[in-house]
């Protein structure tokens, strides 16, 4: 049976459980995805369905998905 190193640094918290606005996730997103058009249609889409605040595992699940339906 091994035991875990408790030596090791800590791990950056997960940030993806804390509910941020869409607004939020699509400006955050932008900075790493330079697709304007796709966030911008997907901030449509997810206005749209009403959804103005998740968490960013939720958004980016969603996110993912928007981007691989077809036209």
């Amino acid at each position: 049976m091994s035991k875990k190193d408790d030596t090791a640094a800590p791990a950056q918290p997960d940030e993806s459980g804390f509910p941020l606005t869409l607004d939020e996730f699509c400006t955050q997103l932008s900075s790493k995805d330079k697709r304007v058009a796709l966030i911008g249609g997907f901030h449509h889409t997810e206005s749209a369905a009403g959804t103005i605040k998740d968490t960013v595992a939720a958004f980016t699940q969603r996110y993912e998905a928007f981007i691989k339906k077809p036209a």
